[in-house]
């Protein structure tokens, strides 16, 4: 194991100063295949909250880090989305570390933490799941709220439950114009959010000892919203009973229901996002009594044992090739199933929330950047500087790290068989090395931390550009070798 370096006397302390985030041009970057696992913080093994994230588009999109300071404003400011809607900007905005692409921030795709450990921890699409009668009732705003709105918020936002509520609050004001799911977190609470229509949301907050699995479409069900733990659009459940989306003498009120489920307008069995969430419960609790043919799953579940990040990272890589799901043996369903690690992931990674800690060294956004099955996962501390060049926006996309993983992936995928017993072994060990560090570097930290801040910040730098720099070059060697 590499001897971590305390930092006791530094020379000169940089002073992070970086543009705010920029306004990007509307583009059309439909989602494809995502994939979230929330997990509260009595289900992980080392207390912590837990909320992972595959992010699948269509193309291939460069993935990096980017680290945003607090800001301060005039009252006269105003935040432009890509659709021309303007917000009043804030008189402060929080500092905040992101994991995203050129144009992640505009359709809601980063996963993001700011300096109170809140974090949006990624989005699913729901579009392609809204029913035909929620569309006509409810359509979409084109000149409403986008998913930016997301990180608006958690410029604004000291615990999750306020993030969600701000979110909210923006979609009553300015109506909405993306159907996305989206989870929201903090070191005590992890809340998932869907939205309805152009009008209508609901979330729910994840119990403390459940993970919920999330794919491509509708999964909030029954919802009380007097319960403290629901926020909801409000009038929803009279809008829904009032434009037969939900009929009171057959049931009890259904968010998926009213505005979901699309697939059941055509009786479709197997839907790849449905699959997605059998799998995942299987996993987790292979003693479940449930069949991938199922139209609907439970929301939770709850594992005899508790999961770490070394399970969590496995489902995220879950792809098996040529073999049968368990009882997935309907050559039909095997078909149709989507596999968790899809090939079309840009970013990967988990978002790792520790109560007791500083946000510098207890937030921690361990990041993939290309499919989950050829990259390592790197622990970027919210309390660093700057990331490694080769990981930030300053490089050009030809230095950029995720060229190299994304490279692999390519090479992986052209013939999965051939590779199946190198990937993801191969990083096996640099993956061990860096769980194994970072409980030395967060010793460390805190030692630093205590005497000086800025100390610690460089402190948790240098480690953090050390791991980056060896998976780059441990890819750049397999990459060589498997040409």
């Amino acid at each position: 194991m590499k001897i971590i370096k305390l930092l006791f006397t530094i020379t000169a302390i940089h002073i992070l100063v970086l543009a705010g985030p920029p306004t990007f041009p509307q583009v059309d970057t439909p989602e494809e295949e995502s994939f979230l696992l929330l997990a509260g913080n009595k289900i992980t093994a080392d207390g912590s909250v837990v909320v992972a994230h595959n992010k699948g588009l269509k193309d291939d999109k460069a993935a990096f880090i980017e680290k945003y300071p607090r800001r301060q404003y005039d009252s006269a400011d105003v935040i432009r989305l890509q659709n021309g809607l303007e917000i009043p900007q804030n008189d402060i905005s929080m500092a905040w570390l992101s994991l995203q692409t050129k144009n992640g921030l505009a359709q809601g795709d980063a996963v993001a933490i700011n300096e109170n450990q809140v974090s949006i921890a990624g989005t699913v699409t729901l579009e392609a799941d809204r029913n035909m009668k929620a569309r006509k009732a409810d359509p979409l705003v084109p000149e409403g709220v986008t998913g930016r709105i997301f990180y608006i918020a958690l410029e604004r936002s000291k615990t999750a439950r306020e993030c969600v509520s701000l979110i909210g609050k923006f979609y009553n004001r300015y109506g909405i114009a993306q159907a996305k799911g989206i989870a929201v977190a903090d070191q005590n609470e992890v809340w998932y959010m869907e939205s309805g229509g152009g009008h209508h949301w609901a979330a729910v907050k994840i119990p403390e000892n459940a993970i919920w699995p999330q794919a491509n479409g509708y999964r909030i069900g029954h919802i009380e919203p007097n319960n403290e733990d629901v926020m909801a659009s409000p009038g929803l459940a009279y809008f829904a009973r009032n434009n037969d989306l939900w009929d009171p003498e057959e049931q009890l009120f259904n968010f998926a229901d009213a505005f979901g489920r699309k697939d059941r307008e055509a009786d479709k069995k197997g839907k790849s996002g449905h699959l997605k969430i059998w799998r995942a419960m299987r996993l987790l609790d292979s003693t479940l009594s449930i069949t991938p043919g199922q139209k609907t799953y439970p929301q939770f579940v709850r594992p005899d044992e508790k999961v770490d990040l070394h399970r969590i990272i496995s489902i995220l890589r879950d792809r098996p090739v040529n073999a049968s799901f368990d009882t997935l043996n309907n050559d039909t369903l095997v078909k149709a199933m989507a596999p968790i690690a899809s090939r079309n992931t840009v970013h990967t990674g988990m978002v790792q929330l520790t109560r007791g800690l500083p946000s510098t060294v207890g937030a921690v956004l361990w990041a993939g950047f290309s499919s989950p099955v050829t990259t390592p996962y790197i622990p970027f501390y919210f309390g660093i500087n700057t990331p490694l060049k080769p990981y930030s926006a300053k490089a050009s996309e030809p230095e950029k790290a995720s060229q190299v993983y994304q490279a692999l992936s390519g090479r992986y995928h052209q013939d999965p068989d051939k590779f199946r017993e190198k990937f993801p072994d191969v990083w096996r060990e640099f993956q061990t090395k860096c769980f194994t560090e970072q409980v030395h570097i967060d010793r460390g930290a805190m030692r630093v931390h205590r005497i000086n801040s800025p100390m610690a910040r460089q402190f948790l730098t240098t480690n953090v550009d050390e791991l980056s720099q060896d998976a780059l070059d441990i890819a750049r060697k397999i990459l060589e070798e498997i040409k």
